[in-house]
């Protein structure tokens, strides 16, 4: 077969070299596809997250953290799809676990299931991982309106987050709702942010729901860069919030007077390509 051939359609349950793939349809989410997968036992973690001695040892740290959100090349690339390794020594990594307090694995697939090697390599290092689950564009409002239908559905859509992310062994759920919604769907939405929470906490201690400054309790689209009263609502029903990066130089400030207690638990948003960032991104960072 050469590069101009067409290439063979992937079917997930026929044995092949294991590798690591997304969810892409609220269909296979809800028949729980994945479980029936060649791929899905080559998936699992295998290295358990690296506790302190402490009593509170599942908590997050009470002080300021790092969460990083590995946004690279579209996700699920050469280099960290294929479960049994690659031959790339210039692969991207990570060499300072150490300033890390969680790590989220991106793409812009409806379900992002985090590779096990991210897992294994963050969790030798006590850091917790997050999967995606994102909804956006055009084709997000339709998503959106099947999987907010009514409080039940919105339910059985957490379960299958939560049931996964315990299959498989990461620690939860970055949710992003990037697109507008009717104001009659918020009160459903937040039911399924407050119901994932609820139930992550209950099936895996110590697990993390962080919301993305997006949609807000008015249902508009509109990036706040700051906790405020049209994000907080969803702030108070989950573990954190991740504010979107173009944030001006007192808002880091106001937010924290605005999360109280929970100041550690509001994390604002670095681009590192520098886009619409406080400081000019990249290594102009003003922290």
């Amino acid at each position: 077969m050469t590069s101009n051939d067409p290439q063979p359609v992937f079917d997930p349950k026929v044995p092949s070299r294991p590798v690591s793939y997304p969810i892409k349809t609220l269909q296979d989410l809800k028949l729980r596809t994945y479980f029936e997968s060649f791929h899905y036992e080559f998936n699992k973690g295998s290295s358990v997250r690296r506790l302190n001695s402490s009593e509170d040892q599942v908590l997050l740290p009470d002080r300021r953290r790092i969460m990083v959100c590995h946004d690279m090349a579209g996700g699920y690339t050469d280099d960290d799809r294929w479960v049994q390794g690659g031959g790339n020594a210039e692969a991207y990594g990570i060499w300072h676990w150490f300033l890390i307090d969680v790590f989220i694995y991106f793409s812009h697939n409806l379900v992002t299931l985090p590779p096990p090697c991210w897992v294994n390599a963050a969790h030798k290092h006590g850091v917790k991982v997050l999967g995606t689950f994102i909804v956006e564009w055009d084709e997000g409002k339709l998503i959106a309106e099947q999987f907010l239908e009514t409080t039940a559905v919105a339910e059985m859509y957490a379960e299958r987050l939560s049931e996964l992310a315990v299959a498989l062994g990461f620690d939860g759920w970055l949710i992003n709702m990037e697109v507008s919604l009717e104001i009659a769907k918020i009160p459903i939405l937040t039911h399924f942010v407050s119901h994932l929470t609820k139930i992550m906490h209950s099936s895996m201690p110590g697990s993390l729901v962080i919301w993305y400054d997006s949609v807000t309790i008015e249902g508009n689209l509109n990036w706040q860069n700051q906790l405020n009263d049209s994000n907080k609502p969803f702030f108070d029903i989950c573990d954190g919030i991740f504010m979107n990066y173009s944030w001006m130089e007192d808002y880091p400030r106001s937010s924290a007077a605005v999360a109280g207690d929970r100041k550690f638990d509001v994390y604002m948003g670095i681009d590192v390509f520098g886009r619409g960032t406080y400081g000019g991104g990249q290594w102009t960072v003003c922290g």
